[in-house]
């Protein structure tokens, strides 16, 4: 019994890491970060193996190994999106539209450190200002309290980016 129980936990362990290692290695790829991707896949797959044959050469003894590898790979989702975002890496572009120019909106965003930029636009009903910002994952929910503070009612995105380059990421640090 307690050989089983603890093959089991063993089982759900490893698939608990090996589909984390997974989630963030695939995080990794899509940012175009190949060699931290290929290194974790290398780590993720030596474990999953592991997992794999120790589950298929112990199934005949109990159906425990299969709930073990099963319950590991949806612990191991949990898990691996939790960390992708607690680590937070990236890029994001936020694209904010307010149908009608707000400096109150653009300071206070430049006063938290952000770089902004701003452009007219034509919107359904009329002119419009679209501000634009290039900002590091982890500060994209204060720069979004920013615009519910001084804007409730602008319309606003928020996208991955690839690559960028130059430009005020924010916030800066004061020197």
């Amino acid at each position: 019994m307690w050989a089983i129980l603890g093959g089991a936990a063993l089982i759900f362990l490893m698939r608990v890491c090996d589909v984390t290692l997974g989630t963030v290695r695939q995080i990794m790829a899509v940012q175009g970060r190949a060699i931290i991707a290929a290194t974790i896949g290398f780590f993720e797959l030596t474990i999953f193996i592991l997992a794999i044959s120790k589950t298929i050469l112990s199934v005949h003894e109990s159906p425990a190994y299969v709930f073990a590898y099963a319950g590991g790979f949806a612990v191991g989702t949990l898990a691996g999106v939790r960390l992708e975002a607690a680590i937070g890496l990236g890029t994001r572009l936020i694209r904010v539209i307010t149908v009608r120019q707000n400096h109150e909106l653009v300071d206070a965003l430049r006063a938290g450190g952000f770089g902004v930029t701003v452009l007219p636009g034509e919107g359904m009903h009329g002119p419009v200002f679209v501000l634009f910002s290039v900002v590091k994952r982890r500060n994209v929910p204060a720069y979004a309290a920013i615009v519910r503070d001084h804007a409730p009612n602008a319309f606003f995105t928020v996208e991955e980016t690839r690559f960028s380059s130059g430009g005020i990421l924010g916030p800066r640090k004061a020197h």
